[in-house]
């Protein structure tokens, strides 16, 4: 399954635990300062709360176009590996009404009833988290795909109700890690979905289970060593007043807001101002508090061809303690 991402000079790295998933809007992430309560974090962070402020957003669907044996528009965006890795609105209607007929997941653990794609099956980024508040192993986490009946060879399509929240860019992070070739995130809202004429549901839908065989890679996760060693360019994505209360030394300040317009991630002379003071020869470790909101500057960072990893504010505190 590597082959694709081989061709692109350069291999994802394999990750073996993520210490935590999309930081969404809440006010409490954790039980205390510095101590990651997992059961309590996953019911109040993966339910919609987080402590990290969050733009306003209108969102509204910009361009891009998808992967998977369809052409490629011009002017689409490239992570740095070359694969595209959203699509529009307009794009995943033609997908349906051809014969190239992707798999699409709705990632939101904080389910909108009605906002459902027809056909769209649930896969929230809660369910990818132990209860200790770390990554499911891949075994775990392939089965869990396999359950919702994804298999490694499919095309899939991801989408939820809250760019700003992560959850969208965290399940895409996880499928890179997996070693996934196909999957997209789908761009703009249910007012864009209904202008390009995508049938919603008021229920999801169910696959058959089938086996998913990952192909896990190596890169897309910074450990402690290395981050506390110098290896790499850290950037603090947490809002000015928490990067000014504590964080790692030399890290940067990029709040994950400024990355994001109208509901997605900035074009890319917008991104390339504001990553000026990072040089794209050396790596780059993204953390917030639990890194999901990390994940949308991780994705930003991707986009402008930077190799990009996560990492977390509570990893480094537990091991400062």
């Amino acid at each position: 399954m590597r082959s694709e991402l081989a061709k692109y000079g350069s291999l994802l790295i394999v990750i073996i635990a993520l210490l935590g998933s999309a930081d969404a809007r809440c006010s409490s992430c954790s039980s205390g300062e510095g101590v990651w309560d997992g059961p309590t974090w996953i019911e109040s962070v993966l339910n919609g709360s987080s402590e990290e402020a969050v733009s306003t957003e209108t969102e509204s669907g910009a361009g891009i176009d998808e992967v998977g044996g369809t052409e490629f528009l011009i002017g689409a965006e490239t992570d740095s590996y070359g694969v595209i890795s959203s699509i529009t609105a307009q794009e995943l209607k033609e997908r349906l009404d051809g014969g190239s007929k992707p798999a699409i997941a709705y990632v939101s653990n904080t389910p909108i009833q009605g906002s459902y794609i027809e056909g769209s099956i649930a896969f929230p980024s809660k369910s990818l988290i132990q209860d200790d508040g770390y990554l499911k192993t891949v075994s775990d986490l392939a089965a869990l795909l396999g359950n919702a009946g994804i298999s490694e060879d499919d095309d899939l399509v991801i989408y939820g109700d809250c760019f700003s929240c992560g959850d969208v860019t965290f399940v895409y992070w996880i499928m890179k890690y997996l070693g996934h070739q196909n999957v997209q995130m789908l761009e703009g809202t249910t007012g864009d979905w209904d202008a390009a004429g995508l049938s919603r549901s008021a229920a999801l839908t169910t696959r058959p289970a089938v086996t998913y065989s990952p192909d896990p890679a190596t890169e897309l996760l910074a450990d402690y060593d290395d981050v506390a060693g110098g290896e790499f360019q850290v950037v603090d994505a947490r809002v000015a007043d928490q990067f000014a209360a504590g964080h790692i030394d030399g890290a940067i300040n990029i709040d994950y807001n400024r990355v994001i317009e109208n509901g997605w991630i900035k074009d890319s002379s917008d991104l390339a101002e504001i990553f000026v003071d990072l040089k794209k020869d050396r790596p780059v470790a993204v953390y917030t508090k639990n890194g999901g909101q990390a994940s949308i500057v991780w994705y930003a960072l991707m986009l402008q061809g930077y190799d990009a990893s996560l990492y977390t504010w509570n990893d480094w505190l537990r091991h400062q303690s």
